[in-house]
C-alpha cells in the first residue's frame, strides 16, 4: 500500500511539473481546454490576444498545432506565438519553428494573438482549431508531456454580440429564439442544458454533445422559457426562447 501511495504521489508531482494555463490578457479570464473564441468581424478588430503561462515546477517547451480548418484554407489568418508571427496557417502545421521555452511561472509576451483577415467564401462558420501542447525538447519531434489546451477561433459575420458572448461563456449558440417544434443548437463543446418554464420548473435537462443538436419542444405550451447552459468548466449563460 505504501509503495502504491508513493507512486501515485510521484505521478501527481510529475503531472504538476508539466502544467500550462492560458488566459486573455485583457481581463485575465481563463482559456480552458475546449474554449471557443468568437468574432463577427475581420481585420484588426478581430484580434484576440492570449497568454500562455508555465504553472509547473520545471522548464517546459510549448508549441501550437493547427488541428482543424473548417470552411477555410488557413489563408489570411495571422497567428503570432513565441518569437514568430505568420500570415497564414496550414492544417497540421506546428508553430513556432523552435519551441517557446518557459521557465516555472514564466509566460509568453503580450503580442501573441489570433487575427483574421479572411472574409470567407460565404459558408460559415469558419473555425481555426489549435492545440497548445508541451514536449520534452525545444526542437520539433519531441515526445508530448504534461497537459494540452485546445482552442477554437471562430469567425462568423452572422453572429450577434450576444452570440459571441454566449460562445465565450458556454460554447453554445441558439440558432433561433423563436421556435415551433424544435430548438436547434450549435454546440462547440459538451454542455449541460436545462430549460425552465416561467414557474421555475425544469422541463428539459440534457447533456449536449458537439455538433448541431435538435431538441423536441413540440409538446411545450406556448410562452416564454429560460434556457440555461453550463459547461464542464462551470461557465454558465442564459437565453430566453419563445415557443409559438
Amino acid at each position: 500500500m505504501k509503495k502504491i501511495f508513493i507512486l501515485a504521489l510521484f505521478i501527481s508531482q510529475f503531472s504538476f511539473a508539466q502544467e500550462i494555463t492560458m488566459t486573455r490578457p485583457s481581463d485575465g479570464s481563463p482559456i480552458v481546454n475546449g474554449t471557443v473564441l468568437a468574432s463577427n468581424v475581420t481585420s484588426d478588430a478581430s484580434e484576440i490576444k492570449f497568454k500562455v503561462r508555465n504553472t509547473g515546477t520545471t522548464t517546459t517547451n510549448v508549441w501550437a498545432r493547427c488541428q482543424s480548418l473548417v470552411n477555410n484554407n488557413g489563408l489570411n489568418f495571422q497567428f503570432c506565438f513565441g518569437q514568430e508571427c505568420i500570415g497564414e496557417v496550414t492544417l497540421g502545421g506546428v508553430y513556432p519553428s523552435v519551441a517557446l521555452t518557459l521557465a516555472p511561472n514564466a509566460a509568453n509576451g503580450n503580442f501573441d494573438h489570433f487575427l483574421n483577415y479572411n472574409t470567407g467564401s460565404g459558408v460559415f462558420p469558419m473555425d481555426f482549431v489549435f492545440k497548445f501542447f508541451q514536449t520534452n525538447q525545444a526542437t520539433q519531434g519531441g515526445a508530448e508531456v504534461g497537459n494540452s489546451i485546445t482552442v477554437t477561433y471562430r469567425y462568423d459575420p452572422n453572429l450577434s454580440i450576444d452570440d459571441v458572448n454566449q460562445l465565450q461563456n458556454s460554447g453554445v449558440i441558439i440558432k433561433s429564439t423563436i421556435v415551433d417544434s424544435e430548438l436547434t443548437l450549435d454546440v462547440l463543446k459538451p454542455t449541460l442544458m436545462s430549460i425552465y418554464d416561467l414557474n421555475g420548473k425544469i422541463v428539459v435537462n440534457s447533456n449536449l454533445d458537439y455538433g448541431i443538436q435538435s431538441i423536441d419542444v413540440s409538446n411545450f405550451s406556448s410562452g416564454i422559457y429560460l434556457v440555461n447552459f453550463r459547461n464542464s468548466e462551470g461557465n454558465s449563460s442564459n437565453k430566453k426562447i419563445v415557443k409559438k
